[in-house]
């Protein structure tokens, strides 16, 4: 029976964490998705997601103040998304490795960016800030900042990745 803990399976992170110091630290994944513009109607882009199990076609549409259809979720809807998601699970990971159980994991995200420089060409930051709360049942101000340092999604808004655009 697996060791669940925060709902976390603690027996498969300890097989992977296994696997990783096998290959000194590291256990590289990637991860691909593909979708399409769309020119007419709501949802303006489609994309298949895929997890182990299941497939799923989303949907996104700019806002109306970007000429967008405003009915599906935005694309920086699902970013926040995708961050506070990683974030939360990175949060009940570190937790149940510390062997800290967690009754309760609320986190709330606000993202403050200018769409100005999107219209007017100016150099200047479109995203200004990201801020997350976190509600627990106990202190966990520790594993928040253990956390931050170790999910994805964080640190691919905190520390600049390569980015390649390219027509193909």
């Amino acid at each position: 029976m697996a060791r669940l803990l925060n709902n976390i399976d603690l027996d498969v992170v300890s097989e992977t964490k296994q696997k990783a110091d096998a290959m000194g630290g590291h256990f590289e994944v990637e991860k691909h998705i593909e979708g399409e513009f769309h020119f007419e109607g709501s949802p303006m882009f489609t994309a298949k997601l895929s997890s182990e199990r299941a497939t799923f076609i989303v949907g996104a549409d700019e806002p109306g103040i970007l000429g967008g259809r405003g009915i599906y979720a935005t694309p920086l809807n699902y970013l926040m998304m995708g961050v506070l998601s990683c974030y939360a699970s990175t949060v009940a990971l570190q937790a149940g490795l510390k062997g800290v159980k967690i009754g309760k994991l609320n986190v709330k995200g606000h993202l403050y960016y200018d769409i100005g420089p999107m219209l007017s060409g100016i150099d200047s930051p479109l995203i200004k800030e990201l801020k997350i709360e976190v509600e627990a049942d106990r202190d966990i101000r520790e594993i928040l900042e253990i956390s931050r340092k170790r999910c994805p999604a964080l640190s691919a808004i905190e520390k600049p990745i390569k980015t390649e655009v390219r027509q193909v």
